[in-house]
C-alpha cells in the first residue's frame, strides 16, 4: 500500500497499478468495504490504464484516520490524493456510496474529473429507506453476524469462500462510529440540484438484480437527474458488480474512456 497526507494531516492509503500516461482511473469504494473491493477490476484494467484505488478514511488501511467520516470529507480527500500524485484529470469510478462521493468531488472540482462512472450508485439526493430496512442497515455497524447476513443479499450468485471472507474482512475494518456516521451522511445529504448542473460526461451502471437500488430507482434518482448521462443495465448481477462481473464492468469502463479521448 502507498500513502498520502490529506489536508488535515491524516495519512490515507491507496494502491496504484498500470502504466503512466493516458487517462488515469480513480476507483472509490462504497460503504463498509475498502479498496480490495476493486481487486478483480484492477486486474482487468491495470495492464492498460493507470489505476488508483483509495481506502477512504476510516476504512481498510486508512482505518486509523480521524473523522469526520462524511461524503464531503471523503470528496476533499480525493482532491488531496489527485493533487498529491498528479492524477488529474481522471475518470472517477465510484461504487454505491463511493458514487455519491465521486459526484460530490466532480461538482466541487470539475477541472480534475474527465468523466464519471457511477456503479450501483447512491443518489445525489437523500435516500429514505423504509424504517425496518434502515434499522437493519444501521444494525450491521460493528456487528459481524448482521454484516454477514447483509452481505449475502448483495450478490446475485453466492460468491466463493475467498471472496465472501474478503468482503467480511473489509467490513470489519470499519468501527461502529465510522459506519454509522458515513451511513447518516450518505442517506441524508442532498445535492441533487447541483448534480443537475453537472457538465461532466457520466456513465451510470445499474445491476439488474440490485435491491432496493433497482434499475428503475437508479434511472429515476440518478440518471434522469444528471443531464446527458448514459445508463447501462447489467443482467444477472447484484450490488457488487465489480466482484461478480469484473470483465464486463472493465469493458464498459474501457469503452467509456475511449469515447472520451476520441
Amino acid at each position: 500500500m502507498l500513502s498520502f497526507r490529506a489536508s488535515d494531516g491524516a495519512h490515507l492509503s491507496f494502491t496504484e497499478r498500470g502504466p503512466r500516461g493516458g487517462t488515469p482511473l480513480l476507483l472509490v469504494h462504497g460503504w463498509q468495504t475498502d479498496g480490495t473491493h476493486w481487486g478483480p477490476l484492477i486486474d482487468a484494467l491495470g495492464e492498460r490504464y493507470r489505476v488508483v484505488g483509495v481506502d477512504l478514511r476510516g476504512s481498510g488501511a486508512s482505518r486509523s484516520a480521524p473523522g469526520p467520516y462524511r461524503i464531503e470529507s471523503f470528496a476533499n480527500d480525493l482532491f488531496d490524493l489527485v493533487a498529491a500524485i498528479d492524477l488529474d484529470p481522471a475518470v472517477v469510478v465510484g461504487h454505491s456510496m463511493g458514487a455519491k462521493v465521486a459526484l460530490r468531488f466532480a461538482i466541487d472540482h470539475p477541472e480534475a474529473v474527465q468523466g464519471l462512472v457511477l456503479v450501483a450508485p447512491i443518489p445525489p439526493g437523500p435516500v429514505a429507506y423504509e424504517p425496518r430496512l434502515a434499522a437493519f442497515l444501521r444494525s450491521t455497524a460493528g456487528n459481524p453476524a448482521n454484516t454477514s447476513a447483509w452481505l449475502k443479499r448483495l450478490t446475485y450468485r453466492e460468491p466463493s469462500v475467498d471472496i465472501a471472507n474478503r468482503m467480511r474482512e473489509a467490513a470489519a475494518t470499519l468501527s461502529e462510529e465510522v459506519a454509522l456516521e458515513s451511513f447518516d451522511s450518505w442517506t441524508a445529504l442532498d445535492f441533487a440540484g447541483e448534480a443537475a448542473t453537472l457538465a461532466t460526461p457520466v456513465l451510470v451502471i445499474a445491476p439488474a438484480e440490485d435491491n432496493p437500488g433497482t434499475p428503475d430507482f437508479v434511472r429515476e434518482r440518478v440518471a434522469d437527474v444528471i443531464p446527458g448521462s448514459r445508463m447501462e443495465v447489467v443482467a444477472e448481477c447484484g450490488h457488487y458488480l465489480a466482484i461478480e462481473q469484473p470483465a464486463h464492468l472493465a469493458r464498459l469502463i474501457g469503452a467509456f474512456v475511449e469515447d472520451l479521448v476520441r
